[in-house]
């Protein structure tokens, strides 16, 4: 087993610097260089500055700078023997948890444990949580924050949607890379809709809108079909694979959706937006293909293709009376009956 790591207290920020700068000044061709002397220390009892000089056509002195690193700023159980010249390890040594790594790297990993929780008991998620646990123990080593005091820095709100979507993402993204069907059970948004069973082909995950989205070919309906991950009850695989259809393009089919919703329809969509709203356009893009006319005003003039026109319509109701539908017809008819709709509700 490996040895455990020694507890250490929290550095303050100018020492965690100096250490830090220290431990990094063996390099990135020096990792390379002390990846090889792990790997010969690990199976071989006694290694010799001189030999690995040979080997890696560098010089003496250079072996020994790297051995030091690896000894005094990774904490690896080097000993030097005496009687035979050489350095051997005094006990087992894994060399990944040795390794540093910076504060923003042990909040990705801190942030992914919670993730990787989620997909408990899952193949996938088994994986992960191994590859994490391997990890783990750099982040109490190198790093002046306690994992734990995270809580008090981030706001994670329950969420029982994103718990609903966590459930399936696993067994999901497994059916999708080995092309294995599905059955689910789907429950549609409507009020009164019964939850139904589906046997589909999954395809690809998107993530639109700040929903997870299942994109699969049904082969009852004969086409593809878009399912929220929050709104399927259960999925269970069947025994049967099947093949990807040879015309699906999940670049071409997601290109023109500003969201959920996916059609097959060109639309050239033209808004202006005043000035008050136009700043947050400018500064996050509702899609891809937005580009702005700027107007001498501070308003601006926004123009998107999309292939379905449910999700602008309602980005353009959200901004109320700060945007108008210039184009198309059809968009500023949907706006029409909305506003009207409105008016005779709040009159």
């Amino acid at each position: 087993m490996t040895p455990a790591m020694p507890s250490k207290p929290l550095l303050s920020s100018s020492v965690f610097r100096t250490r830090r700068r220290r431990a990094c000044s063996c390099g990135r061709s020096a990792l390379a260089r002390i990846v090889h002397l792990h790997r010969r220390l690990s199976h071989e009892q006694f290694v010799t500055s001189e030999s690995l000089a040979r080997e890696l056509e560098v010089s003496s002195r250079t072996i020994k700078r790297d051995i030091a690193c690896l000894r005094d700023e990774l904490g690896a159980p080097i000993a030097w023997d005496a009687g035979t010249h050489s350095y051997t390890y005094t006990a087992h040594c894994d060399l990944l948890p040795l390794l540093r790594i910076d504060a923003d790297e042990a909040l990705a990993l801190a942030l992914a444990g919670k993730t990787f929780a989620a997909w408990r008991g899952s193949p996938l998620g088994r994986a992960l949580t191994a590859a994490l646990n391997k990890i783990a123990p750099i982040v109490g080593g190198a790093v002046s924050l306690p994992v734990d005091a995270l809580s008090d820095l981030l706001f994670a709100p329950d969420d029982p949607a994103a718990d609903a979507e966590h459930r399936h993402f696993a067994l999901l993204l497994e059916a999708i890379l080995r092309r294995r069907e599905l059955r689910i059970v789907y429950q549609k948004p409507k009020a009164g809709a019964a939850a139904e069973t589906r046997t589909i082909h999954p395809l690809h995950l998107a993530y639109l809108e700040h929903r997870w989205m299942l994109v699969a070919h049904d082969p009852s309906r004969r086409g593809i079909r878009n399912f929220v991950l929050a709104r399927i009850g259960d999925a269970q695989p069947t025994a049967a694979r099947f093949e990807r259809p040879a015309n699906f393009d999940r670049e071409r089919y997601l290109r023109g959706s500003l969201g959920r919703f996916v059609g097959d329809t060109d639309y050239e969509v033209r808004i202006t937006v005043d000035a008050e709203v136009a700043p947050y356009l400018r500064e996050r893009p509702w899609h891809p293909s937005q580009k702005i006319t700027e107007r001498p005003n501070g308003s601006i003039e926004v123009s998107l293709r999309l292939n379905h026109l449910n999700d602008i319509e309602r980005r353009v109701l959200a901004c109320g009376a700060h945007a108008e539908v210039l184009a198309p017809a059809e968009l500023r008819e949907r706006l029409r009956r909305a506003a009207a709709a409105l008016h005779a509700r709040y009159a």
